[in-house]
């Protein structure tokens, strides 16, 4: 599985407006595994556009979490299909949040928890034009649409599930289950200030990863990769200019000191509980790692489940 921090389930999940919504199409966010964009014609009070709503939200929750946002046109021209063009807002006295909502609710089973519909104005309230943002969480269970079939999100579009597919999310309650974030110091806001400036500092970033599933991650395993470009701009652990791979586990090692010599007599696992954080690393880099988009690649296993995260300069000081 590929994850993409800018995809979003992004770590920036719950906190919209209309300025970031904008600055995705002026960015060109392109869709993937966890960001669609749907234009005004997607919200419908006909069966057919319901079913479309039901199959697309359910495909996210089945899959691994993301955004829909409805009132986003994206480019006609095959090339650019999936890329943003602009705001093609959507008229909330005919389609509310709360309509919206009652459609996703009682077209999908069972019901998706933790589910946030965000309604943006796009101009003054009165004139009711609005974009609605859906956030909706990686579940625990399959979730089947109005047309009794199952869905996943695959090569940006919502598609139907095998039977083992279905079995193994019915399972995934079972397995450990894990996100990825980075904090930093000086902290984020401040870092996308300074970067307005014309002048290069150090940033401190912290790899860390939390336990959001329902069992305690007894192994972990964390791989970070980077081509010689990324190494650069990396200031601690890299010490050179060469692509470079680095491990991290959750081991603490006991150490005994013999004629002022360290000696490792053991590795005990620090496990990690249910909605519990680990630091697994600290790593100290330049603003040019933000400037110039640098990429990590990172990988971590646990004893039953793995991800793969592609991680750009940008996406690490996004909230």
């Amino acid at each position: 599985m590929t994850n993409r921090m800018k995809d979003k389930t992004p770590q920036n999940m719950y906190m919209w407006n209309l300025e970031k919504v904008k600055q995705f199409i002026a960015d060109g966010i392109e869709e993937n595994i966890h960001l669609d964009y749907k234009g005004s014609g997607s919200i419908d009070k006909t069966p057919e556009k319901k079913k479309e709503i039901a199959k697309d939200v359910s495909a996210f929750a089945n899959s691994d979490g993301g955004t829909i946002i409805y009132g986003v046109k994206e480019y006609d021209e095959k090339e650019k299909r999936h890329l943003p063009e602009t705001i093609d807002f959507i008229n909330a006295r005919l389609y509310s949040k709360e309509w919206l909502e009652q459609v996703i609710n009682s077209s999908i089973s069972p019901r998706i928890e933790g589910l946030i519909i965000t309604p943006l104005q796009v101009d003054s309230p009165e004139k009711n034009q609005v974009i609605y943002v859906v956030d909706i969480p990686k579940s625990n269970t399959a979730h089947q649409a109005k047309d009794k079939r199952y869905y996943k999100r695959f090569n940006f579009e919502s598609t139907a599930m095998e039977d083992w597919e279905i079995k193994d999310l019915m399972n995934r309650n079972i397995k450990t289950d894990f996100k990825l974030s980075f904090e930093t110091r000086p902290s984020k806001e401040k870092i996308r200030e300074f970067l307005s400036g014309d002048f290069n500092f150090e940033i401190e970033l912290d790899i860390c990863v939390t336990n959001i599933g329902q069992r305690i991650v007894k192994y972990l395993a964390c791989f970070v990769k980077g081509n010689s470009v990324t190494a650069q701009n990396i200031i601690v652990p890299i010490s050179n200019e060469t692509d470079f791979s680095k491990v991290y586990k959750n081991t603490i090692e006991r150490i005994l000191i013999l004629d002022d010599k360290e000696i490792i007599i053991g590795v005990d696992r620090n496990p990690l509980l249910p909605n519990t954080g680990l630091t697994l690393t600290t790593y100290k880099i330049r603003s040019e790692f933000i400037k110039n988009n640098c990429q990590l690649d990172i990988q971590i296993s646990t004893e039953d489940n793995s991800k793969f995260f592609e991680i750009n300069g940008r996406e690490i000081i996004e909230d």
